[in-house]
Formats: structure tokens, C-alpha cells, sequence
């Protein structure tokens, strides 16, 4: 059931299956729903019945703090006996309440759980949020650093004084951030475009893409292992063309509404 736009609403249906008698559910996958605290307090009133048979229950992603982790907590210590792993993934559980989960969970209980912060209560995607900054020791010499390396521009003809680095782009005007991503994550990146039209590229890479020469392996979107949004304003008029790519095969998709002068994506 996850990524089913379940609500907390929905949890009082679900804990009443946990408790039945009859029931052969072992395995509970709710990740990526809307459930909070409540939802949560209400599906453990399912789990602390000792009717509930469920070896596994997945949380990730629903908006969990320590108020459910402490619901949570205190239907571990009424059922102990057959839940094998909790995961909390995803939610911002706070040094309380993972201590509360730890002390009453059995050593045959899996318990995962990060350390996101406050993000994670945010709705949708923003839970996943991440600060990137840009790092100038992989930014091609034509693209200028500021604001504390979280805007980049390109600077046609003026190269900027980077040193060399066997990590910095030598062809391509393009810039990776410091920080590596995984599993899941979001953040926003806004973009401008001068009237005379361009294009704007913004992009995944895996960390071993190739820095030297100009071939493919060395350009976003034209290799295996890098996919890239293309943003494109022609000079004639104020829309934007859009395309991602990925290993040199391109696919459009509709463009949006007129384009301002920013937009972020």
C-alpha cells in the first residue's frame, strides 16, 4: 500500500484487520503516506492486540514524530513477539523517540531509522529535502561561483582563476555539487534565461563521469551515466522546450506555461 495517498483516516480500517483472528497479514507496507502521528497511534492499538501476527511494518516516509514512535514504543512492549522489523525511514522520530523504540523493542526486532530532522514532517516530496552547494574544484572555467557556491553562471569567453584539478569539466560548461545523493531525495533549482534565448541544463551523475575532452562520456545526458533535463528558450519567443536525456536518446515533454524571467524546477 504504498504511494497509495492512504491518510491517517484510513488507519482505523487497518488496525481492525491486525486485530482479527483471522487474519494472515505478516507484512504491512504503508511507505510514502500521508499518515502522521495520529494514523500511526491508530494502527498501533492494531498492533499491540495479541491477535497481530505482522512480522514487518513499513513506515517510511509518513510524516512520523516522536508522539507515534512513543505510540509505537508502547505496542511493542503489549505484543512483543512477532514483529521482526519496524522501518521509520523517512521521518523525524528525534533522539526520544528512537531511545523509547529502543528500549522496548526485542533483540529479534529490526529497527531502521534516520536522523533527517524537521524536514521530514514536510508534505510530499519536500520531506526528502537536501542543501547542495556547488563545488568549484569539478566547475568548468567558464562558469562563475557565488552565493556561497549555490549559483552558477556562464561566463562565455572569461575564464574564471580556477586552478587545475584532475575533477574539474575541461570542455563542457558543466558543475557538480559536493554532496552525493541516494535513495531518496529532492531539491529545487531555479534558473534564468536571457531574452536573447539558451539553454539551461540541470543534472544527475553518477560521481566517475569523465572530466576530459569533449566526447560523449563527458556530457550530460550523453552517456550511461548521467541523465539531464533540458530547459531551451528560442530568442523568438518567451516559452521554454523541455527534454531529458540520458545516454544520448532524448524525449520531450510538454512545455509549461509562458516562461518569467526565473523558474524554478
Amino acid at each position: 500500500l504504498g504511494w497509495c495517498n492512504l491518510t491517517e483516516g484510513c488507519c482505523d480500517v487497518l488496525a481492525s484487520v491486525l486485530r482479527s483472528p483471522h487474519s494472515e497479514l505478516r507484512d504491512l507496507e504503508l511507505r510514502d503516506n500521508e499518515l502522521q502521528d495520529s494514523g500511526v497511534r491508530a494502527l498501533s492499538a492494531g498492533l499491540e492486540d495479541p491477535h497481530c501476527k505482522l512480522h514487518r511494518m513499513g513506515l517510511s516516509g509518513c510524516r512520523v514524530t516522536q508522539r507515534g514512535c512513543d505510540s509505537l514504543a508502547s505496542a511493542l512492549c503489549s505484543n512483543p513477539s512477532h514483529l521482526r522489523e519496524l522501518d521509520l525511514r523517512y521521518n523525524h522520530p528525534g533522539d526520544s523517540g528512537v531511545r523509547a523504540l529502543s528500549a522496548a523493542k526485542l533483540d529479534t526486532l529490526t529497527l531502521l531509522v534516520d536522523h533527517g530532522g524537521e524536514n521530514r514532517t514536510k508534505p510530499g516530496p519536500r520531506k526528502y529535502g537536501c542543501q547542495l552547494t556547488l563545488d568549484p574544484n569539478t566547475a568548468h572555467r567558464e562558469l562563475s561561483l557565488s552565493e556561497g557556491n549555490r549559483r552558477v553562471t556562464h561566463t562565455p569567453g572569461r575564464e574564471q582563476p580556477y586552478p587545475d584539478h584532475p575533477e574539474r569539466f575541461e570542455y563542457w560548461p558543466q558543475v557538480v555539487c559536493r554532496e552525493s545523493v541516494c535513495e531518496r531525495c529532492y531539491w529545487e533549482a531555479e534558473f534564468s534565461v536571457s531574452e536573447g534565448g539558451g539553454w539551461v541544463y540541470i543534472a544527475v551523475t553518477y560521481k566517475g563521469i569523465s572530466r576530459k575532452g569533449e566526447g560523449s562520456d563527458c556530457r550530460f545526458g550523453f552517456n550511461k551515466n548521467s541523465w539531464s533535463l533540458e530547459c531551451f528558450k528560442p530568442s523568438d519567443s518567451d516559452k521554454l522546450s523541455y527534454s531529458v536525456w540520458h545516454n544520448e536518446n532524448q524525449t520531450h515533454i510538454p512545455a509549461p506555461l509562458p516562461l518569467p524571467q526565473s523558474r524554478s524546477v
